[in-house]
């Protein structure tokens, strides 16, 4: 029997098929409905070009003055605490007298806290550079445009990796298990000084493997106590506390010596940025002045702390706690992100980038000026001083017989019989100085190798210029001379025979050996 359709009803098929079709444009990339019509839920909209000087119009009465931002318990983001007087602007703090009303939302899960940004129900988020070298490529694969303008915090034995008796380096985590809280900075930490040791890929696999996730960085270090795992990455004053519970357990390395790798900052939207440009450059100000009044009033500050009810911290332990964290003032946040890829914050966005392309959470690596904003430090330049206050570390020579912390095992390649280092091996070399930069705490032995051929007396001169030169390239790139040592190795220290090709290649190494710095 055949069906009769109506004209409504040839209607309703043809929106069904219209819907089909757009859809499918949609669902595989061929037209992006999001980015054309927008979304009250987004938070992409508005895109600020940086490269254009901040346009900041003479009267802000168009912007509003309540900023939503998220932050995790932790006691870096004590300068904006003050600045408020708690987690919502108190009356006569001084958020209040710039005539902001900012409140700080605590979201603990990071992936909950990208998300509240990227769907505008938070403004600004509070975060790591290595954790936001993640959400920036998710956020531009969904079209959400936010950018990173201003550093908070910089964490100086806050963060750690610590292991039972018998765990003296990173070499000894191969085999076993590791607590750590994935897709932050711990898992970074992890991630950074695995890559930097002479474990192989499918040694550092496996670690990762083996691992025991969790959801903060405080449960591993109750996990490690419990003696239920080898290792753990942890947060102080948790970290020092399970180290002393667990006979002969031991601190690997911190962020006192990876000094220069786990920083928080902030992140705006580009909605809320392009529209509050008054705002945003008022909330790095007033920040800025709560970190000075924590410096001439600490005690004030770990009080404060200690009457926010959600935190749960009193102020006896955020006193702990705060000595773990440099607290960024102007000249920080200047030096932090430069004005180059030479930056420490280009250095950590891009290796933390590269981790998360080996997780295959990101699709791509996205240079790093692209996720940034720094003009609004340059409004507030003349409000505070430029000059750096942090002096230069000074190093003083490991005791003799000390282990190193780690052992890179580098293939340097030299033109033959010369110590003239190829052109793609600088590149290798710029591997090891991005490491040392991160790591600026630390002594640095170069070791060159050579295999057995030729005369041993021979060999022996050759790895040791060779070990220099690496030494004078590393000098060029700005790093002093007397952070490091060289010896030349020459065919006394083999990985493996020198009876086949294969193995007398790997023989032909320098090995990058790395020292807590025991200057203070």
């Amino acid at each position: 029997m055949a069906v009769k359709i109506e004209k409504g009803g040839w209607f309703l098929i043809f929106l069904v098929g219209l819907a089909l079709v757009g859809y499918s444009l949609h669902r595989y990339g061929v037209v992006d409905f999001g980015k054309m019509f927008g979304s009250a839920k987004s938070g992409g909209g508005e895109t600020v070009d940086t490269s254009k000087p901040l346009e900041m119009p003479a009267s802000s009465a168009s912007e509003t003055n309540e900023v939503r931002m998220r932050v995790n318990i932790w006691v870096g983001c004590v300068g904006g605490l003050v600045a408020n007087g708690g987690l919502d602007t108190a009356p006569g703090s001084i958020y209040a007298d710039k005539g902001l009303k900012v409140s700080f939302k605590i979201i603990d899960d990071w992936t909950e806290g990208a998300a509240a940004l990227a769907t505008n129900n938070v403004d600004v988020m509070l975060t790591t550079a290595d954790v936001w070298a993640k959400d920036y490529a998710q956020f531009q694969d969904k079209g959400v445009n936010a950018r990173a303008f201003f550093m908070v915090d910089w964490s100086r034995g806050a963060d750690g990796v610590i292991g039972r008796q018998g765990i003296n380096n990173i070499e000894d985590l191969a085999g076993k298990t590791v607590a750590f809280a994935p897709y932050t900075p711990s898992h970074f930490l992890l991630w950074n000084g695995l890559k930097s040791s002479g474990l192989g890929t499918e040694q550092r696999n496996e670690i990762f493997a083996k691992a025991v996730h969790t959801k903060d960085g405080i449960e591993p270090a109750t996990l490690f106590a419990q003696q239920k795992v080898d290792a753990a990455v942890a947060w102080d004053p948790d970290m020092s506390d399970a180290v002393t519970k667990r006979a002969g357990a031991k601190k690997i390395y911190d962020t006192r010596i990876a000094n220069r790798l786990i920083a928080d900052i902030l992140v705006v939207s580009d909605r809320f940025a392009a529209r509050n440009p008054h705002t945003v450059a008022k909330l790095a100000e007033g920040w800025l002045e709560g970190v000075e009044f924590i410096r001439a009033n600490p005690t004030r500050a770990y009080n404060l702390i200690g009457t926010i009810k959600d935190f749960n911290i009193p102020s006896d332990l955020a006193k702990t706690m705060l000595e773990g964290v440099k607290l960024s003032n102007y000249a920080d946040n200047v030096a932090f992100f430069g004005t180059g890829p030479d930056s420490d914050y280009a250095n950590i966005f891009t290796m933390a980038q590269q981790m998360y392309r080996e997780e295959r959470l990101i699709k791509r690596i996205y240079e790093p000026a692209q996720s940034l904003d720094t003009r609004y430090l340059g409004v507030i330049k003349d409000k505070f001083a430029s000059a750096t206050a942090e002096p230069a570390p000074t190093y003083s020579q490991p005791a003799p017989g000390a282990k190193p912390i780690g052992t890179q095992h580098r293939s340097i390649f030299f033109e033959p019989n010369s110590a003239n280092m190829s052109l793609d091996s600088r590149a290798i070399v710029d591997e090891v100085a991005s490491f040392m930069r991160a790591y600026e705490n630390t002594i640095i032995d170069i070791e060159g190798n050579t295999d057995a051929t030729g005369s041993r007396e021979y060999n022996m001169k050759l790895s040791a210029e060779r070990a220099g030169a690496v030494k004078d390239y590393l000098i060029q790139k700005g790093f002093p001379a007397e952070r490091m040592r060289t010896v030349g190795r020459g065919p006394d220290n083999p990985l493996d025979s020198n009876a086949t090709p294969e193995g007398r290649e790997k023989n032909r190494r320098t090995d990058i050996k790395w020292f807590a710095n025991p200057a203070k």
